[in-house]
């Protein structure tokens, strides 16, 4: 039995991958187990490939192919793996392995100021981004279409309004051109005949329960209503009813056949009877008009209403056609903060510009990247809103013995023309190995008469000393998340 390791390479450059193997040699076909994990710290596993399998005359040779990478120069170890093959544990062999840098020339080089990002768009993508919103813009003219068709609807409709008198006599008219070919076209006849004249009673509030009453149930309220001279029927009108009103009950009722002269008479009685009771209602007139001008107010309300509600949908649909047309080409966020005047929610919610600066790869995320400062003796980045009100400086200092940072730092305000500093100092940490010193508080900046905050952010890096410098405005929540922001996204590229 046989165990061993080997590598391609006993030495490589940070972040380069090597591969380390396992190889076990048999002459028996023993159980092998091999870890459930493996590992090969302070070396990271890039990769792993499943457990190869050959045979060799009476061998069995079982291999397991790793790629380790590492990210810090020097010379490390790879520390020996345990394997239970049968009833015995066998131990690999420790591999030493160099890590080498490459060295990167920081200060004989010219500077170039950050260049911008430019994006290609995919062809289809521009395609689908003009069908898109074409597509939106038609959806919403249909919509307009229709709406603006039912418009012109409306507007062409004119008011409409008929007495229950008017509404009778020509029911009247209607049933007249009735095919009475047989029983059930009678029956349907007559029941169309009294439903008119009931109508009409129930309609003029002559009696409100005509359609529900029984024919003699009606005969004794129109006596009633004559004897208490609420109405002035002759007695002749009410007996012409009851004598329709008994002919209906037959033919339903008693299947009994008419002749035509009695259907015709009994047409032309309900027509005098219903002219007679109408002649029979005081102040009937008057009450026609002023229900007249009841219902026509109603449908002019009705037609107000109506109009409002299309030019309220024509309205709504424009905006939402316009804001999904909008929210499809710029997405929901940006053209939120588009229709909101407020510049600082724009600088917070648009896509920011991550970036390594400086020979000590300090990593951040600002609005947009920093470039190097006008002035060609420094090498200065700085960051400067549109509107001026947050600026964003980096820089690089020489440190030398008894420095006294904090008071630099005020002359340097001064200088500047800040005035009434307060200043606050605490340690801040980016992770185990990088901390910092966050000097912060507020000033007068007396060259634009303005209340300001600041945040200073310095690391100690050997000889050096790395300055954040972030000021913004007073009592602004928005532009306060923005430097919230930038602070955490620091980071040391290794």
């Amino acid at each position: 039995m046989v165990v061993r390791s080997v590598v391609d390479t006993a030495s490589i450059k940070v972040g380069e991958q090597f591969s380390y193997k396992i190889i076990i040699e048999s002459d028996n076909f023993q159980e092998i187990n091999f870890p459930e994990t493996f590992n090969f710290s302070p070396f990271t596993i890039a990769d792993q490939f499943p457990i190869d399998t050959n045979y060799l005359k009476s061998k069995k040779i079982i291999s397991k192919k790793f790629n380790l990478t590492h990210f810090d120069e020097g010379s490390y170890s790879i520390s020996p793996q345990k394997l239970s093959i049968g009833k015995d544990i066998y131990t690999t062999e420790k591999i030493d392995i160099d890590v080498i840098t490459i060295k990167v020339d920081t200060v004989s080089k010219k500077f170039f100021d950050i260049k911008e990002i430019k994006f290609t768009d995919d062809p289809n993508s521009s395609i689908f981004k003009i069908i898109t919103p074409l597509g939106l813009f038609i959806l919403g003219c249909l919509v307009l279409f229709f709406i603006y068709r039912s418009y012109k609807k409306l507007k062409s409709t004119e008011f409409f309004f008929q007495t229950p008198f008017e509404k009778a006599v020509l029911s009247l008219q209607e049933i007249e051109k009735s095919k009475l070919d047989n029983q059930k076209d009678l029956k349907e006849f007559y029941t169309r005949l009294i439903e008119i004249v009931k109508r009409y009673f129930e309609d003029d509030s002559i009696d409100p329960n005509a359609m529900e009453s029984t024919s003699h149930q009606l005969i004794s309220k129109l006596k009633l209503l004559k004897t208490s001279k609420k109405i002035n029927l002759s007695e002749d009108t009410i007996n012409s009813l009851a004598e329709v009103l008994g002919n209906s009950d037959l033919v339903k009722f008693a299947r009994l056949d008419m002749d035509q002269n009695t259907i015709t008479s009994d047409q032309i009685k309900i027509k005098e009877i219903i002219s007679s009771t109408k002649k029979s209602i005081p102040n009937n007139e008057q009450r026609d008009n002023e229900k007249r001008k009841e219902e026509e107010l109603k449908f002019q309300k009705k037609l107000k209403n109506k109009k409002i509600r299309y030019i309220v949908s024509s309205a709504l649909t424009v905006i939402l056609t316009i804001l999904a047309i909008v929210i499809f080409l710029f997405g929901a966020p940006k053209s939120i903060d588009s229709l909101s005047l407020n510049s600082d929610k724009k600088l917070l919610n648009q896509d920011w510009v991550e970036s390594v600066y400086t020979e000590f790869n300090l990593r951040l995320q600002t609005p947009d990247a920093l470039v190097r400062s006008s002035d060609s003796l420094s090498n200065d980045l700085n960051y400067v809103s549109i509107d001026g009100s947050i600026s964003i400086n980096l820089y690089v200092k020489n440190k030398t013995e008894d420095q006294d940072v904090l008071n630099d730092l005020l002359d340097d305000f001064k200088k500047r023309n800040f005035k009434n500093i307060i200043t606050k100092e605490q340690q801040i940490e980016l992770d185990d190995r990088n901390r910092a010193n966050k000097i912060f508080g507020s000033f007068d900046d007396n060259n634009i008469n303005a209340k300001k905050n600041y945040n200073v952010i310095i690391f100690n890096l050997n000889k050096n000393l790395l300055f954040l410098e972030m000021i913004f405005e007073i009592e602004n929540n928005i532009q306060s998340q923005i430097i919230d922001k930038v602070l955490k996204s620091l980071k040391f590229e290794k």
